[in-house]
């Protein structure tokens, strides 16, 4: 065998030696329970600001907000003015800029929200997502002129008993692997879809003019009442 390709062989088992031993060292922390698992919304841990003592929150004219679940309420960091959050007692209310031509006031912002808040949106945008708590909790959430998308964010998305209230033309989506173990929607003029996920019940209030989609397996469960719509 020519010295270049002894050479070159050598250095591939050197290779390939170091490949191994860096998966052994890496298993033998693993086994000893020191490694750390990676949640994304960990990354938001430093440039969150918290709010305490917080059960209601309002949301006026923001473009597009992430919604988590947490043990307390927060609120991304951000430039105030573009995006302001105020509290007054047990309410925050974040408000946003409508029409705004600034770049910044289109970038989602990034909220987490005490399991069993109320939360209120007007002219707003909500994705809400799967955070540290494994159980969303007992959310009461109003929409007017909004929309709300439910979806698991690669993990899946689980609510306790949520109370919906949309108005005017609002849109709420459960999309992905959402599980939520009862829904209670009222609807006045907007949109209802349940096309993925799961329910353990639902309960829906809808005028002649709102609209909703739901699979087999979710009528099956439903119980739809509709009211007169109002002038």
């Amino acid at each position: 065998m020519k010295k270049s390709n002894k050479l070159l062989l050598g250095g591939l088992l050197t290779l390939i030696l170091l490949i191994v031993a860096m998966h052994i060292a890496l298993y033998a922390k693993y086994k000893n329970g020191d490694y750390t698992i990676y949640h994304p919304e960990d990354e938001l841990a430093d440039i969150m600001k918290p709010f305490p003592g917080v059960s209601f929150v309002t949301l006026l004219n923001v473009y597009a907000v992430n919604v988590r679940f947490g043990d307390k309420a927060e609120v991304e960091k951000g430039e105030e003015d573009v995006i302001q959050a105020v509290q007054k007692g047990d309410t925050l209310i974040i408000t946003g800029q409508e029409y705004s031509d600034v770049l910044e006031a289109r970038r989602p912002v990034n909220i987490t929200l005490p399991p069993g808040v109320t939360l209120s949106a007007f002219n707003s945008s909500l994705r809400i997502e799967k955070g540290k708590q494994a159980v969303g909790g007992n959310p009461v959430i109003y929409l007017q002129k909004s929309h709300a998308v439910f979806l698991d964010n690669g993990n899946p998305l689980r609510l306790g008993q949520v109370k919906l209230i949309a108005s005017d033309s609002s849109v709420a989506a459960f999309l992905g692997n959402t599980w939520v173990d009862y829904l209670d929607a009222q609807l006045s003029n907007s949109i209802l879809e349940y096309n993925e996920g799961d329910a353990g019940g639902l309960s829906i209030v809808t005028d002649s003019v709102s609209r909703i989609s739901l699979q087999s397996k979710h009528l099956l469960k439903a119980k739809i009442t509709t009211i007169p719509t109002t002038p």
